[in-house]
């Protein structure tokens, strides 16, 4: 009789364990669908909403009359992604054309409410607003280059940058120095789009209190926007007492001509990095006569080295395929021969370093 018990309750364990997890399943594939459902009527809604506005913006930009009207709830997420897109294809002069429309439809109010939103709203909408320029919501945006996502802070950074430049980038410049989470293109591109010199000022500014280590980060930035004074300052850290992978940075962004002695100082370094770095520099700004002190590098016994000092003496004015061929003929080292063929062969085929 036991056994029977036992056997039956099993079976009616059994039972309703089958029917809870048949249940589970339904449910769970009743929320997939649900889900599904939601978010192509979302897609839907975006594309109507992205459709309308951008024809209205195409308008607007031809000098046509449009009657607007205020955002309607359903209509905020496909109006600022055309909105942005549209902005980032203009120039600044047609750019403004557009900013009475964004203040007319509501765009502040309804950003506002978006950057209370998820990670990709927020970034939108702190887009959105940087594109309109008002001066009013600066300092809501101020807090988000804090964010600790480095794309939310970088959005708001660039969006600040256009909002109040100068204030932007006295901002914004020294906290290149304590966010390591910022990808170095990125804060190039902020810095590149300022148009009014504040950020050239800030990053001298900063330059001035900056350690080395600190001093080389930045002047990586300064070279793109303004290589004049990037040299001056790049001159002062060659003239001091830096470590080799500041020297080697340095190196890299030379471009003046009138330091070709100052990197060729650098030719007989111990480390082989630094004697990379300055024999690529020397083929960037040297003469033919330099062709003389990147010879004897060919032998040198680390391979790059080599490799970028055959690079150099193929950029130098007047070498070429028959230069080169000459001077492979009077290496005495095979290891300078080797490189020769291969930098030749490259150039042949068109393969840029």
């Amino acid at each position: 009789m036991d056994v029977h018990a036992n056997g039956a309750t099993l079976l009616a364990v059994a039972y309703w364990v089958a029917v809870l997890t048949l249940l589970l399943a339904f449910s769970l594939l009743t929320i997939i669908v649900i889900l599904r459902a939601r978010s192509q009527w979302r897609e839907r809604r975006d594309k109507r909403a992205q459709q309308h506005w951008l024809q209205v913006m195409r308008q607007v930009l031809a000098g046509k009359e449009v009657q607007l009207r205020l955002l309607g709830k359903d209509e905020v997420t496909g109006f600022i992604e055309v909105w942005n897109t549209t902005h980032e294809s203009l120039s600044q002069a047609d750019s403004a054309r557009l900013l009475p429309l964004g203040h007319r439809v509501g765009l502040v109010d309804a950003a506002r409410r978006m950057l209370r939103g998820n990670y990709h709203d927020c970034a939108m909408a702190i887009i959105a607003l940087g594109h309109l320029r008002d001066r009013s919501v600066f300092d809501e945006l101020v807090p988000f280059l804090n964010d600790h996502s480095p794309i939310v802070s970088l959005c708001a950074a660039h969006a600040l940058g256009q909002v109040d430049p100068p204030q932007a980038m006295a901002m914004f410049v020294p906290m290149i120095l304590e966010r390591d989470d910022w990808m170095p293109g990125n804060v190039a591109r902020i810095l590149a789009r300022n148009e009014d010199g504040s950020a050239v000022r800030e990053l001298d500014n900063t330059l001035l209190r900056a350690s080395t280590s600190s001093m080389v980060k930045l002047v990586r930035f300064l070279a793109d926007i303004d290589p004049d004074r990037a040299a001056v300052v790049i001159r002062q850290l060659l003239d001091g007492s830096i470590d080799d992978h500041a020297i080697s940075v340095c190196l890299q962004l030379v471009n003046d001509r009138q330091d070709r002695e100052r990197v060729a100082g650098f030719l007989d370094a111990p480390r082989w990095h630094v004697r990379m770095h300055a024999a690529s520099a020397l083929g960037r700004i040297g003469e033919a006569a330099d062709s003389q002190r990147l010879e004897p590098m060919l032998a040198d016994k680390v391979w790059w080295v080599r490799y970028r000092a055959a690079q150099a003496l193929l950029a130098l004015p007047g070498m070429g395929a028959a230069a080169m061929r000459e001077m492979q003929h009077r290496q005495g080292d095979a290891y300078g021969r080797d490189i020769i063929d291969q930098v030749l062969s490259e150039h042949d085929m068109g393969v840029v370093a």
